[in-house]
């Protein structure tokens, strides 16, 4: 892995070199404008994780609005359907068999789905957000119909927030319409990604148990993390697991270092959270191997910088919501190859096969 670091820092340099380009900077400018209405407001409303409108905010931003607008539409048909989810499993907790058995099937269905269907970024979020509620609900029994409002109500203020942005600042030209996709339900069944969904339901289904039994933090953020590199296990799995990596740490550095330099000043804070945003956007919005660093270093500076209802020294929680991404990556290098022959063997299909 430490061989791909060259090629991070390389990908990075022909970025911030191109900070002149102006559409990328205009698309850069408003996610930084998204992000910090959206984390205002949600601040303003006492929602309880402001930093999720915030991200959402980031990350909906696109390079026109029709594509902004197709993204927020996506998010928030998938976070609505999720939270319902979640929540049904949420209820599940004390069964423990199946409690793990929804996280596994909404997983699977998910990572499956992404590729597979015409919505695949819906089906992505309505996983994300089923897990977040879940193991939410782990951390906080009887919190889960709480946790599916107000994930649903945080993520809807970052998409109007988005929108809002797009539509007074952005192009309205629309991109290309993308390929294709063959459907959930559609034949032949594409074994090789049916096998890695499987083995990410089984993986994440196992967190809780790894979590209990060792006592560690960053419970919420550790089965996303494992979530989004499965994701990516037939495209360079751990190129995605670097760069995720990568972006967590400059995002989390820089947030942490912010916040010990500018305590809970509210207009330094302001200022230090946009010029990272700013930066981050840049590096996300281009087409290159490398912007997935930039969505992770915008979303960890998020989660680094924006900790309640103002802007706060304490530095704790940042930092046990960053080693649960760390735990992420660590659950998917471990388990998938453990798994991975053994469904091969048990349904009976060859590697070659797929």
């Amino acid at each position: 892995m430490t061989h791909l670091t060259p090629r991070v820092l390389a990908g990075l340099g022909g970025k911030f070199r191109a900070l002149a380009a102006a559409p990328r900077t205009s698309a850069a400018l408003r996610s930084t404008l998204a992000s910090i209405a959206a984390a205002l407001i949600a601040l303003w409303l006492h929602f309880d994780n402001p930093w999720w409108a915030a991200i959402t905010g980031f990350v909906v931003i696109q390079q026109d609005a029709a594509a902004t607008i197709s993204r927020s539409v996506g998010r928030i048909v998938g976070t609505m359907i999720g939270a319902l989810i979640g929540y049904v499993g949420a209820g599940m907790a004390s069964d423990h068999l199946t409690f793990e058995v929804i996280c596994a099937s909404s997983t699977a269905f998910s990572i499956y789905g992404k590729e597979r269907a015409e919505h695949g970024y819906a089906v992505l979020l309505s996983g994300v957000t089923a897990l977040l509620v879940m193991f939410g609900s782990l951390a906080e029994p009887g919190a889960a119909l709480h946790l599916a409002v107000y994930r649903s109500l945080e993520i809807l203020v970052g998409v109007v927030a988005a929108c809002a942005v797009d539509y007074a600042l952005a192009p309205s030209t629309s991109a290309a319409s993308a390929a294709a996709k063959p459907g959930i339900w559609s034949v032949p069944v594409d074994r090789d990604l049916l096998v890695v969904a499987i083995s990410g339901g089984i993986a994440i289904a196992l967190i809780p148990m790894i979590w209990e039994s060792l006592q560690l933090p960053g419970l919420g953020q550790t089965p996303i993390t494992a979530f989004i590199i499965l994701t990516a296990l037939r495209h360079e799995p751990t190129w995605k697991a670097v760069t995720r990596a990568c972006g967590c740490l400059l995002g989390a550095l820089y947030g942490l270092a912010m916040m010990s330099l500018v305590g809970d000043a509210f207009l330094p804070w302001l200022a230090a959270l946009a010029a990272g945003l700013f930066g981050s956007g840049h590096v996300a919005l281009g087409v290159s191997e490398v912007s997935y660093v930039g969505t992770q270093a915008g979303v960890a500076l998020i989660m680094a910088m924006i900790q309640g209802l103002a802007p706060s020294p304490d530095i704790l929680p940042a930092i046990e919501r960053l080693l649960g991404v760390f735990g992420g990556v660590l659950v998917v290098a471990i388990c998938h190859p453990v798994l991975v022959p053994l469904l091969h063997r048990v349904l009976g299909w060859s590697p070659e096969a797929c």
